[in-house]
């Protein structure tokens, strides 16, 4: 009975011994990861902020006002300023250019993980330096296949130079008899 009790004691002891949140938090690498993991996923929204953006404008919208009144005069028209004024039948008729101000504002709330960019910041910086020093290995292997080109060509120059050379030793004589009957 002492031994059921000592194993369950030593094999709890051995699972609680082997917890793997322990193991991050004693290790800053591995606790490193899983923080970076937890802002990507957005479980931590501890540092975000809502910058708040206000934009004024004024708009200047131009109408124009026209009043009639019924009056006893006799009949005129005349201009004072940017007004209008017009008598004709005994009906007054006063017409001005005004110009309304509109003034409209606009608010922008926008929600920022500061944590969440710097961290694919760095992403993108390292993925970009990454395929900096791809393009950089392309063009080298395409510098070292251009030279291999040019090494070849001269190569086949020299193979086929060396095979009409030797050829011609090969059958001088045969050269010479069929030569010397066309001279």
């Amino acid at each position: 009975m002492k031994l059921k009790y000592l194993s369950v004691i030593v094999i709890s002891l051995l699972l609680i011994g082997c917890d793997p949140v322990k193991r991050v938090l004693r290790d800053e690498t591995k606790f490193d990861e899983v923080a970076q993991e937890m802002v990507r996923r957005g479980y931590c929204v501890n540092d975000t902020i809502v910058v708040t953006k206000v934009k004024d404008s004024v708009v200047y919208k131009d109408s124009i006002v026209q009043k009639l009144v019924n009056v006893p005069c006799k009949d005129f028209d005349t201009t004072i300023g940017r007004a209008r004024i017009k008598v004709s039948s005994g009906v007054l008729t006063y017409t001005a250019a005004d110009s309304v101000v509109i003034r409209k504002e606009t608010i922008t709330n926008t929600v920022r993980d500061r944590k969440l960019e710097d961290i694919l910041k760095k992403d993108i910086s390292s993925r970009d330096q990454q395929i900096d020093s791809l393009k950089l290995s392309v063009r080298s292997s395409q510098t070292e296949n251009k030279e291999l080109k040019a090494d070849l060509r001269w190569f086949q120059i020299k193979f086929w130079a060396l095979f009409v050379a030797a050829l011609v030793i090969i059958f001088r004589k045969s050269l010479i008899r069929l030569v010397g009957g066309f001279i």
